[in-house]
Protein backbone atom coordinates (compact mmCIF):
# COMPACT_ATOMS: atom_id res chain seq x y z
CA UNK A 1 0.00 0.00 0.00
CA UNK A 2 2.96 2.56 0.84
CA UNK A 3 4.20 1.88 -3.00
CA UNK A 4 0.92 2.54 -4.68
CA UNK A 5 0.57 5.85 -2.56
CA UNK A 6 4.03 7.10 -3.74
CA UNK A 7 4.43 6.12 -7.31
CA UNK A 8 1.84 8.99 -8.31
CA UNK A 9 3.74 11.19 -6.48
CA UNK A 10 6.75 10.17 -8.52
CA UNK A 11 5.28 10.55 -11.77
CA UNK A 12 4.16 13.56 -11.11
CA UNK A 13 7.46 14.77 -10.07
CA UNK A 14 9.00 13.56 -13.07
CA UNK A 15 6.11 15.34 -15.51
CA UNK A 16 6.56 18.59 -13.42
CA UNK A 17 10.40 18.06 -14.86
CA UNK A 18 9.60 17.40 -18.33
CA UNK A 19 6.82 19.73 -18.45
CA UNK A 20 5.42 22.64 -15.54
CA UNK A 21 2.04 22.44 -14.73
CA UNK A 22 0.06 25.17 -15.14
CA UNK A 23 -0.61 26.54 -11.97
CA UNK A 24 -2.23 29.71 -12.87
CA UNK A 25 -5.14 27.49 -15.27
CA UNK A 26 -7.45 25.46 -12.44
CA UNK A 27 -10.59 24.00 -13.75
CA UNK A 28 -9.26 23.21 -17.37
CA UNK A 29 -11.07 20.13 -18.87
CA UNK A 30 -8.71 19.88 -21.95
CA UNK A 31 -7.77 21.43 -25.13
CA UNK A 32 -10.62 22.75 -27.28
CA UNK A 33 -12.24 21.73 -30.82
CA UNK A 34 -10.94 23.71 -33.53
CA UNK A 35 -14.32 24.96 -33.94
CA UNK A 36 -14.89 26.26 -30.44
CA UNK A 37 -10.94 27.97 -30.52
CA UNK A 38 -11.94 29.93 -33.55
CA UNK A 39 -14.63 31.15 -32.55
CA UNK A 40 -13.74 32.06 -29.54
CA UNK A 41 -10.17 33.77 -30.74
CA UNK A 42 -8.48 36.29 -28.34
CA UNK A 43 -7.02 39.20 -30.46
CA UNK A 44 -3.43 38.34 -30.18
CA UNK A 45 -4.21 34.94 -31.94
CA UNK A 46 -6.09 36.63 -34.63
CA UNK A 47 -2.89 38.43 -35.33
CA UNK A 48 -0.73 35.90 -34.82
CA UNK A 49 -2.86 33.75 -37.30
CA UNK A 50 -3.08 35.53 -39.62
CA UNK A 51 0.77 36.39 -40.09
CA UNK A 52 1.40 32.56 -39.87
CA UNK A 53 -1.07 31.93 -42.86
CA UNK A 54 0.78 34.78 -44.87
CA UNK A 55 4.28 33.16 -44.36
CA UNK A 56 2.80 29.84 -45.12
CA UNK A 57 1.48 31.17 -48.37
CA UNK A 58 5.51 32.35 -49.03
CA UNK A 59 6.43 28.51 -47.93
CA UNK A 60 4.01 27.01 -50.57
CA UNK A 61 4.87 29.57 -53.34
CA UNK A 62 8.64 29.23 -53.15
CA UNK A 63 8.06 25.43 -52.74
CA UNK A 64 6.19 25.47 -56.19
CA UNK A 65 9.34 27.49 -57.57
CA UNK A 66 11.96 24.86 -55.94
CA UNK A 67 9.75 22.15 -57.17
CA UNK A 68 9.92 23.81 -61.32
CA UNK A 69 13.07 24.17 -60.70
CA UNK A 70 14.16 20.32 -59.78
CA UNK A 71 11.38 19.49 -62.81
CA UNK A 72 13.28 21.41 -65.64
CA UNK A 73 16.39 21.18 -64.41
CA UNK A 74 17.25 18.16 -63.11
CA UNK A 75 17.67 14.93 -65.78
CA UNK A 76 18.18 11.81 -63.65
CA UNK A 77 14.75 10.88 -62.32
CA UNK A 78 16.61 9.13 -59.22
CA UNK A 79 18.10 12.37 -58.11
CA UNK A 80 14.82 14.12 -58.74
CA UNK A 81 13.09 12.02 -57.10
CA UNK A 82 15.03 12.56 -54.15
CA UNK A 83 14.92 16.17 -53.98
CA UNK A 84 11.01 15.89 -54.00
CA UNK A 85 11.14 14.80 -50.65
CA UNK A 86 13.41 17.74 -49.53
CA UNK A 87 11.88 20.73 -51.04
CA UNK A 88 8.18 19.51 -49.45
CA UNK A 89 10.14 19.78 -46.12
CA UNK A 90 9.88 23.16 -45.38
CA UNK A 91 5.61 23.28 -46.89
CA UNK A 92 5.32 19.85 -44.61
CA UNK A 93 6.74 21.10 -41.61
CA UNK A 94 4.43 24.63 -42.01
CA UNK A 95 1.38 22.99 -42.28
CA UNK A 96 2.23 20.55 -39.22
CA UNK A 97 2.49 23.50 -37.18
CA UNK A 98 -0.57 25.45 -39.00
CA UNK A 99 -2.73 22.81 -37.82
CA UNK A 100 -1.88 22.60 -34.53
CA UNK A 101 -2.34 26.06 -33.73
CA UNK A 102 -5.46 26.08 -35.96
CA UNK A 103 -6.98 22.81 -33.67
CA UNK A 104 -4.73 22.84 -30.27
CA UNK A 105 -5.98 19.04 -29.72
CA UNK A 106 -3.69 18.03 -32.59
CA UNK A 107 -0.81 19.91 -31.35
CA UNK A 108 1.49 16.86 -30.00
CA UNK A 109 0.22 14.18 -33.19
CA UNK A 110 0.93 17.23 -35.67
CA UNK A 111 4.30 17.64 -34.13
CA UNK A 112 5.35 13.98 -34.32
CA UNK A 113 3.99 13.66 -37.72
CA UNK A 114 6.16 16.74 -38.77
CA UNK A 115 9.07 14.58 -36.74
CA UNK A 116 8.67 11.01 -38.63
CA UNK A 117 9.26 13.54 -42.17
CA UNK A 118 12.08 14.92 -40.78
CA UNK A 119 13.84 11.87 -40.28
CA UNK A 120 12.90 10.51 -43.51
CA UNK A 121 14.62 13.00 -45.42
CA UNK A 122 17.61 12.87 -43.18
CA UNK A 123 17.52 9.26 -44.87
CA UNK A 124 17.24 10.80 -48.09
CA UNK A 125 20.06 13.51 -47.32
CA UNK A 126 22.10 9.91 -47.00
CA UNK A 127 20.74 8.42 -49.70
CA UNK A 128 21.32 11.32 -51.81
CA UNK A 129 24.76 11.58 -50.89
CA UNK A 130 25.30 8.00 -52.09
CA UNK A 131 23.89 8.39 -55.55
CA UNK A 132 26.20 11.41 -56.42
CA UNK A 133 29.37 9.39 -55.98
CA UNK A 134 27.59 6.25 -57.92
CA UNK A 135 26.57 4.35 -55.18
CA UNK A 136 28.26 2.81 -51.93
CA UNK A 137 30.74 1.24 -53.55
CA UNK A 138 32.04 3.81 -55.51
CA UNK A 139 31.20 6.04 -52.74
CA UNK A 140 33.67 4.17 -50.51
CA UNK A 141 36.35 3.62 -53.30
CA UNK A 142 36.43 7.50 -53.94
CA UNK A 143 36.79 7.82 -50.22
CA UNK A 144 39.79 5.13 -49.44
CA UNK A 145 41.48 7.26 -52.95
CA UNK A 146 41.46 10.00 -51.21
CA UNK A 147 42.77 8.24 -47.40
CA UNK A 148 39.24 9.79 -46.03
CA UNK A 149 38.77 8.27 -42.81
CA UNK A 150 35.26 8.28 -40.77
CA UNK A 151 35.60 10.94 -38.08
CA UNK A 152 33.05 9.73 -34.71
CA UNK A 153 33.58 13.24 -33.47
CA UNK A 154 30.28 14.64 -34.54
CA UNK A 155 27.05 16.10 -32.91
CA UNK A 156 24.93 16.00 -30.66
CA UNK A 157 26.90 14.07 -28.45
CA UNK A 158 30.41 12.73 -29.36
CA UNK A 159 31.73 16.46 -30.94
CA UNK A 160 33.74 17.28 -27.42
CA UNK A 161 35.23 13.37 -27.30
CA UNK A 162 38.80 13.62 -29.05
CA UNK A 163 39.60 10.46 -27.98
CA UNK A 164 37.35 8.49 -30.34
CA UNK A 165 38.91 6.61 -32.63
CA UNK A 166 38.50 6.53 -36.63
CA UNK A 167 37.23 4.06 -38.63
CA UNK A 168 38.26 3.36 -42.67
CA UNK A 169 35.61 4.17 -45.16
CA UNK A 170 34.64 0.64 -46.33
CA UNK A 171 31.42 -0.23 -47.18
CA UNK A 172 30.23 -2.02 -44.01
CA UNK A 173 30.95 1.44 -41.96
CA UNK A 174 29.04 3.17 -44.56
CA UNK A 175 26.11 0.85 -44.50
CA UNK A 176 26.57 0.86 -40.38
CA UNK A 177 26.01 4.60 -40.60
CA UNK A 178 23.19 4.46 -42.60
CA UNK A 179 21.32 2.07 -40.74
CA UNK A 180 21.89 4.45 -38.10
CA UNK A 181 19.75 7.14 -39.72
CA UNK A 182 17.34 4.72 -41.36
CA UNK A 183 16.37 3.12 -37.39
CA UNK A 184 15.21 6.58 -36.73
CA UNK A 185 11.78 7.16 -39.16
CA UNK A 186 11.11 3.22 -38.45
CA UNK A 187 11.13 3.78 -34.84
CA UNK A 188 9.33 7.05 -34.89
CA UNK A 189 6.22 5.08 -37.19
CA UNK A 190 6.07 2.56 -34.47
CA UNK A 191 5.73 5.25 -32.01
CA UNK A 192 3.07 7.35 -33.69
CA UNK A 193 1.08 3.73 -34.55
CA UNK A 194 0.98 3.69 -30.61
CA UNK A 195 0.08 7.05 -30.12
CA UNK A 196 -2.71 6.65 -31.93
CA UNK A 197 -3.64 3.36 -30.38
CA UNK A 198 -3.28 5.49 -27.16
CA UNK A 199 -5.61 8.31 -28.18
CA UNK A 200 -8.37 5.81 -29.20
CA UNK A 201 -8.39 3.86 -26.26
CA UNK A 202 -7.10 6.02 -23.60
CA UNK A 203 -9.04 9.41 -24.91
CA UNK A 204 -8.04 12.30 -22.71
CA UNK A 205 -6.41 10.08 -20.49
CA UNK A 206 -3.58 9.96 -23.61
CA UNK A 207 -2.15 13.10 -23.57
CA UNK A 208 0.83 12.16 -20.63
CA UNK A 209 1.40 8.72 -22.92
CA UNK A 210 2.16 11.30 -25.58
CA UNK A 211 4.03 13.05 -24.08
CA UNK A 212 6.63 10.38 -22.55
CA UNK A 213 6.76 8.30 -25.56
CA UNK A 214 7.89 11.87 -27.35
CA UNK A 215 10.87 11.63 -24.45
CA UNK A 216 11.77 7.80 -25.73
CA UNK A 217 12.02 8.77 -29.14
CA UNK A 218 14.59 11.11 -28.72
CA UNK A 219 17.33 8.58 -28.02
CA UNK A 220 16.56 7.24 -31.52
CA UNK A 221 16.42 11.10 -32.65
CA UNK A 222 19.93 11.91 -31.53
CA UNK A 223 21.43 8.77 -33.33
CA UNK A 224 20.12 9.77 -36.50
CA UNK A 225 21.68 13.17 -36.22
CA UNK A 226 24.60 11.13 -35.48
CA UNK A 227 24.85 9.21 -38.60
CA UNK A 228 23.68 11.64 -40.99
CA UNK A 229 26.51 14.14 -39.20
CA UNK A 230 29.23 12.18 -39.57
CA UNK A 231 28.52 11.00 -43.11
CA UNK A 232 28.08 14.51 -44.54
CA UNK A 233 31.44 15.50 -42.60
CA UNK A 234 33.32 13.09 -44.31
CA UNK A 235 31.87 13.92 -47.77
CA UNK A 236 31.32 17.80 -47.56
CA UNK A 237 35.08 18.70 -49.62
CA UNK A 238 34.13 16.25 -52.85
CA UNK A 239 30.61 17.41 -53.42
CA UNK A 240 30.85 21.18 -52.58
CA UNK A 241 30.04 21.45 -57.10
CA UNK A 242 26.97 20.08 -55.56
CA UNK A 243 26.19 22.39 -52.70
CA UNK A 244 25.70 18.86 -50.60
CA UNK A 245 26.99 20.71 -47.16
CA UNK A 246 24.02 23.56 -47.69
CA UNK A 247 21.27 21.08 -48.61
CA UNK A 248 22.19 19.21 -45.50
CA UNK A 249 22.81 22.41 -43.48
CA UNK A 250 19.30 23.80 -44.09
CA UNK A 251 17.34 20.17 -43.10
CA UNK A 252 19.75 20.05 -39.82
CA UNK A 253 19.31 23.86 -39.07
CA UNK A 254 15.50 23.24 -39.70
CA UNK A 255 15.35 20.16 -37.48
CA UNK A 256 16.80 21.47 -34.64
CA UNK A 257 14.23 24.70 -34.87
CA UNK A 258 11.20 22.41 -35.47
CA UNK A 259 12.46 20.05 -32.67
CA UNK A 260 14.28 21.65 -29.74
CA UNK A 261 12.40 25.44 -29.91
CA UNK A 262 9.65 23.79 -27.26
CA UNK A 263 11.92 21.92 -24.67
CA UNK A 264 14.31 24.14 -24.27
CA UNK A 265 12.69 27.57 -25.04
CA UNK A 266 9.15 27.57 -23.99
CA UNK A 267 9.48 24.94 -21.35
CA UNK A 268 11.77 27.48 -19.79
CA UNK A 269 9.49 30.26 -20.41
CA UNK A 270 6.52 28.53 -18.58
CA UNK A 271 9.05 27.88 -15.42
CA UNK A 272 8.81 31.30 -15.31
CA UNK A 273 5.56 32.01 -15.66
CA UNK A 274 6.04 34.44 -18.57
CA UNK A 275 3.17 32.74 -20.36
CA UNK A 276 -0.08 32.66 -19.03
CA UNK A 277 -3.73 31.05 -19.66
CA UNK A 278 -5.84 32.15 -22.19
CA UNK A 279 -9.77 32.50 -22.37
CA UNK A 280 -9.90 28.84 -23.57
CA UNK A 281 -6.17 27.69 -23.80
CA UNK A 282 -4.04 26.88 -20.89
CA UNK A 283 -0.21 28.60 -20.37
CA UNK A 284 1.25 24.93 -22.02
CA UNK A 285 -1.09 25.23 -24.90
CA UNK A 286 -0.76 29.11 -25.32
CA UNK A 287 3.34 28.15 -25.43
CA UNK A 288 2.82 25.47 -27.84
CA UNK A 289 0.87 27.95 -30.18
CA UNK A 290 2.79 30.65 -29.95
CA UNK A 291 6.47 28.05 -30.55
CA UNK A 292 4.19 27.04 -34.11
CA UNK A 293 4.32 30.44 -34.94
CA UNK A 294 7.75 30.96 -34.60
CA UNK A 295 8.58 27.60 -36.80
CA UNK A 296 6.51 28.70 -39.14
CA UNK A 297 8.26 32.53 -39.62
CA UNK A 298 11.52 30.61 -39.62
CA UNK A 299 10.54 27.95 -42.26
CA UNK A 300 9.67 31.13 -44.23
CA UNK A 301 13.02 32.60 -44.37
CA UNK A 302 14.85 29.31 -44.69
CA UNK A 303 12.79 28.70 -47.83
CA UNK A 304 13.91 32.28 -48.88
CA UNK A 305 17.05 31.71 -48.12
CA UNK A 306 17.25 28.34 -49.79
CA UNK A 307 16.21 29.98 -53.18
CA UNK A 308 18.74 32.29 -53.04
CA UNK A 309 21.83 30.25 -51.86
CA UNK A 310 20.70 26.79 -53.97
CA UNK A 311 20.19 28.45 -57.49
CA UNK A 312 20.44 26.30 -60.37
CA UNK A 313 23.02 28.46 -61.90
CA UNK A 314 25.24 27.99 -58.90
CA UNK A 315 24.40 24.07 -58.29
CA UNK A 316 25.55 21.16 -60.53
CA UNK A 317 22.85 19.40 -58.98
CA UNK A 318 20.84 20.60 -61.97
CA UNK A 319 22.39 18.95 -64.42
CA UNK A 320 20.30 20.71 -67.22
CA UNK A 321 20.78 23.99 -66.15
CA UNK A 322 24.48 24.23 -67.73
CA UNK A 323 25.50 24.85 -63.81
CA UNK A 324 27.01 20.95 -64.10
CA UNK A 325 28.63 20.95 -67.71
CA UNK A 326 32.18 22.07 -65.76
CA UNK A 327 31.79 19.75 -62.73
CA UNK A 328 34.59 17.08 -62.72
CA UNK A 329 32.53 13.64 -61.67
CA UNK A 330 33.70 12.16 -58.35
CA UNK A 331 37.14 10.02 -59.71
CA UNK A 332 35.53 9.22 -62.82
CA UNK A 333 32.61 7.43 -60.88
CA UNK A 334 29.41 8.95 -63.18
CA UNK A 335 25.77 8.71 -61.68
CA UNK A 336 24.71 5.31 -60.35
CA UNK A 337 21.64 4.79 -63.33
CA UNK A 338 24.89 5.44 -66.12
CA UNK A 339 26.90 2.81 -64.03
CA UNK A 340 23.88 -0.05 -64.01
CA UNK A 341 23.66 0.64 -67.84
CA UNK A 342 27.33 0.44 -68.26
CA UNK A 343 27.59 -2.66 -66.72
CA UNK A 344 24.83 -4.21 -67.94
CA UNK A 345 25.63 -3.40 -71.76
CA UNK A 346 28.82 -5.00 -70.72
CA UNK A 347 27.43 -7.97 -69.26
CA UNK A 348 25.32 -8.37 -73.06
CA UNK A 349 28.30 -7.78 -75.13
CA UNK A 350 30.34 -10.41 -73.06
CA UNK A 351 27.49 -13.36 -73.46
CA UNK A 352 27.45 -12.14 -77.22
CA UNK A 353 30.84 -12.93 -77.25
CA UNK A 354 30.84 -16.26 -75.83
CA UNK A 355 27.40 -17.15 -78.19
CA UNK A 356 29.65 -16.63 -81.07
Amino acid sequence: MEYTSEAPSVVEQIDSIMRPSDTNCSGRSGAPSAKEFLTNLERFQVVLLTIAGVFALTVFGLAFVHWYHVYSFVSIETRRNKLYWLITLFPVSTVCCLIGMIAPRTSLIMTSLGILYYLMCLFVIVSLCRHLFGGRKSFSKSLRFDSRLINFQSPPFCCVMPCLPTAQSSERNIRRLEWLVLQAPVIRALIMVCDIIAVAEMRESAKAFLRYSNIFAVGSLLLAIFGVHTLARVTSNKLSDYCFMTIFRFVDVSLLFFTSQEPIIFQNILRLDLIKCGRLLSAQENASFMCNFVIICEMSILSVLATILLTPRRNAMFDNCGASETSPPLHGIEESDTVDNNNLQSRIRDTHVIAT
